[in-house]
């Protein structure tokens, strides 16, 4: 049996379990059924995700996330802001800290309103056609911004399934789309916008190794935030509203124009300092016992302050 001690975390309603593991000490097979069980609603803590936090040689620490399925490989915005929070608490990181996520450099600031954590470019950008029995008007949008995106504006959908965003059917729509073959074997994460008469981007996302809508998703809204400008001209930053309400901002640098220059649907046109910035807070701190993939006993140790 191993005793794992985590602390709950949220970001825009995005919520995790952080683990340290700084000397790499649990195997894979092991951190995938802990996800698997701590992330579980009804007989684990209950979260989208766990990330686990390693020492690092030429950075601060690198991070690993895991989906609440088990599934790893991919980058986490939220999980990622909320792991900066927690390593300045911990004493990890300072403020304006490095880290890694899958051989990729992140940066984070922390400040007492928000953090911001800042992308490497895109790995890319493109306008997609997928197959699928739900009747979309073209064009749709592909993202992959450490994390693969789909990103559909909300006229994009067509009767029987077009609605209002606040009754959209995400999860029906979001499996379905995130099984289109054009995405396989892995799959995309699906957003969806609408933008409304003051320029604020309304989100809705579901998670794949979630397998349903979440109250924010960190790259999902990075994505959506570079597809805004991309095709609706949105200069940065720009601000998106999530499911739970929160507001979360896309903001980067914009190239000087000129000959050679990249327009925006090229990944390095988002080169200069592009950041997701929002909310994020330690909620309590637990012990969680397992034996082999069951958990035997779950404790909760304080509220964060």
């Amino acid at each position: 049996m191993r005793t794992y001690t985590f602390t709950k975390a949220e970001g825009a309603q995005n919520d995790f379990v952080i683990v340290e593991d700084l000397d790499r000490a649990i195997p894979v097979a092991e951190r995938q059924a802990f996800a698997r069980a701590a992330c579980h609603r009804r007989r684990g803590v209950g979260a989208d995700g766990a990330i686990f936090l390693e020492r690092s040689d030429a950075l601060d620490f690198t991070m690993a996330f895991y989906n609440p399925d088990g599934s790893h490989g991919s980058m986490c915005g939220n999980g990622g802001r909320c792991a900066a929070l927690y390593a300045l608490r911990k004493g990890l990181a300072p403020a304006t800290m490095r880290f890694d996520v899958l051989d990729r450099e992140y940066r984070a600031v922390v400040t007492d309103d928000a953090i911001r954590l800042y992308f490497p470019p895109p790995l890319e950008i493109r306008e997609v056609r997928i197959t699928t029995a739900i009747p979309l008007r073209p064009p749709l949008y592909f993202v992959h911004t450490g994390a693969p995106h789909l990103v559909v504006f909300l006229e994009s959908i067509g009767e029987p399934h077009a609605a209002a965003l606040d009754d959209l059917d995400v999860d029906a729509l979001g499996r379905a789309l995130r099984e289109a073959p054009e995405f396989a074997p892995v799959g995309t994460n699906v957003n969806f916008l609408h933008i409304d008469h003051e320029g604020l981007v309304h989100i809705r996302t579901f998670e794949k190794g979630v397998e349903a809508e979440t109250e924010a998703c960190g790259t999902g809204t990075l994505a959506a935030g570079i597809i805004t400008l991309a095709v609706r001209g949105l200069a940065p930053p720009v601000h998106l509203r999530t499911r739970g309400g929160d507001i979360l901002t896309v903001g980067f640098l914009v190239p000087e124009s000129g000959p050679g220059m990249p327009d925006a649907f090229s990944p390095a046109y988002y080169a200069n300092d592009l950041f997701l910035e929002g909310p994020a807070r330690l909620v309590f701190e637990g012990s969680l016992a397992m034996n082999n993939d069951s958990i035997h006993e779950i404790g909760a140790h304080g509220v964060m302050k």
